[in-house]
């Protein structure tokens, strides 16, 4: 990954009880896991080396944020940005090779002799289990109004291509505090301002996760 998200204020509020070192050893350390999308490796001293700063200073911030694995130091939340990274990436890389979005179905008309027109139209029921799962998981609350206008524009834009990052995206985020408290957007809304797009608010765990 050549960028990711960054939440200011929940960093700010998670890491006010590090020292300078340590705190600049947690953003290299979370430059590095997002740059190589893996894992940090279990060899310490080699961390210490590449993000250039102690070893006692590295293993202290590692076991506050990363959990140990078999397979390296891990991170839930930079797994998570990783893997919806790399969807986006696959899915752009898929639309690329068609050509960009499909376009929209044309009707063609067709003269017969005698001058009766005949409509000649490739029809389509309009049938999405994606759309279906969307609204399956949208919490139940006042604002849930509105699902056939909100399947036309899921149709319109041809959301079904990011699916997954939209249910996932709003898997993560319901059970954050503004929504739970009686915040959350209508999913008109949400589609119309493709809400997904937006730095998540999802509450965070005050360890073990990066900001």
């Amino acid at each position: 990954m050549i960028w990711y998200k960054f939440h200011l204020g929940d960093y700010i509020t998670h890491t006010l009880h590090l020292s300078d070192a340590e705190d600049l050893a947690y953003r290299r350390l979370l430059d590095l896991y997002y740059m190589s999308e893996k894992a940090i490796p279990l060899n310490t001293e080699e961390v210490a080396r590449k993000i250039r700063l102690d070893l006692d200073i590295t293993e202290s911030v590692l076991g506050e944020f990363f959990e140990k694995t078999e397979t390296g130091y891990r991170n839930n939340r930079c797994d998570e940005e990783i893997a919806k990274y790399q969807h986006q990436v696959a899915t752009n890389r898929s639309l690329g090779k068609r050509g960009g979005r499909p376009k929209k179905t044309e009707s063609v008309t067709e003269s017969k002799p005698n001058h009766n027109p005949k409509k000649i139209q490739n029809k389509s029921i309009y049938t999405s289990s994606k759309f279906d799962e969307f609204w399956s998981i949208w919490p139940q609350s006042k604002r849930k109004v509105g699902k056939a206008a909100v399947q036309a524009k899921w149709q319109k834009q041809g959301l079904d291509e990011v699916a997954d990052v939209i249910v996932a995206h709003v898997e993560s985020i319901k059970s954050s505090e503004q929504w739970t408290s009686g915040f959350e957007p209508a999913p008109l809304t949400y589609i119309n301002q493709r809400r997904w797009e937006d730095e998540l608010m999802s509450d965070i765990p005050p360890s073990r996760r990066a900001i």
